[in-house]
């Protein structure tokens, strides 16, 4: 298949700080983690972010206030380093989360 595409350091220390800050308030996300380690940090989110189902790790990061941290929220800051779709994938996911907290105030 083809080669991992590398992420910008800036991209890989905002998903290192989001790893750090997950582990801090006591949740790891392994599973990222090991995709990561396999696909490299843009493949993984891309894979991730374009699944159908709404990931552990988004709805957790979201109840732990670290939404800025989701990797949705990653693929909107580094818009150019992702496929269109990933973008409106996470687009999509971050405008349910607003919406729903809208209708619960």
């Amino acid at each position: 298949m083809g080669t991992k595409r590398t992420a910008s350091p800036a991209l890989e220390a905002l998903i290192d700080k989001s790893i750090e800050l997950a582990k801090e308030r006591g949740y790891n996300p392994a599973v990222f983690i090991g995709m990561r380690r396999q696909y490299g940090t843009v493949d993984a989110i891309e894979r991730l972010v374009q699944s159908g189902d709404l990931q552990s790790g988004f709805k957790r990061l979201n109840q732990l206030d670290l939404l800025d941290w989701t990797i949705e929220s990653a693929v909107t800051k580094f818009s150019a380093e992702f496929s269109r779709n990933a973008r409106q994938c996470a687009e999509w996911r971050l405008q349910q989360v607003q919406r729903n907290r809208k209708s619960s105030e």
